[in-house]
């Protein structure tokens, strides 16, 4: 159960965040983020968030009931708990290349342009950061991809 939920809660709303942000950081600053940075992100964060919550599966399945804070040491979930423990100290340093990130290309970042990801919707049609008005005049969509050719 405790597997379970972190990795739905974690695996699903904290990456859907960081990707989001990674997809906007471009049109809300103008600069993109360092890919080196991102990678160290990605890698140490991934790492850290397996080994972190993969060993609660097992420990789950030997009887660890949840909402405890001590338990026998004979029970056989030390070393499931201790790698727990350790995935954390790969998850911080992960989130703080990410922070570093965010902080070190906003002033030192590559130019991102208007579209840096050839995307299909509007928004990146206008300027990156976009002006205060967003458009001049209302765009006219008439197909699935408005930027496309």
């Amino acid at each position: 159960m405790v597997a379970h939920f972190h990795y739905v809660l974690i695996g699903g709303l904290l990456y859907t965040v960081f990707a989001g942000i990674y997809y906007w950081y471009p049109k809300a600053t103008g600069k993109m983020l360092d890919n080196r940075l991102g990678h160290w992100h990605f890698w140490l964060f991934t790492i850290g968030f397996h080994l972190t919550f993969f060993p609660q599966h097992i420990s789950g399945f030997l009887g660890m009931p949840r909402r405890i804070f001590t338990y026998d040491a004979d029970r056989g979930w030390d070393i499931w708990n201790q790698l727990s423990t350790i995935g954390v100290f790969f998850q911080i340093p992960g989130v703080l290349f990410f922070v570093i990130n965010l902080i070190y290309s906003y002033f030192y970042g590559k130019d991102a342009g208007d579209d840096p990801w050839d995307a299909w919707t509007l928004e990146w049609s206008t300027t990156s950061p976009p002006p205060e008005y967003n458009f001049e005049k209302i765009p006219e969509v008439r197909s699935r991809r408005p930027l496309g050719t």
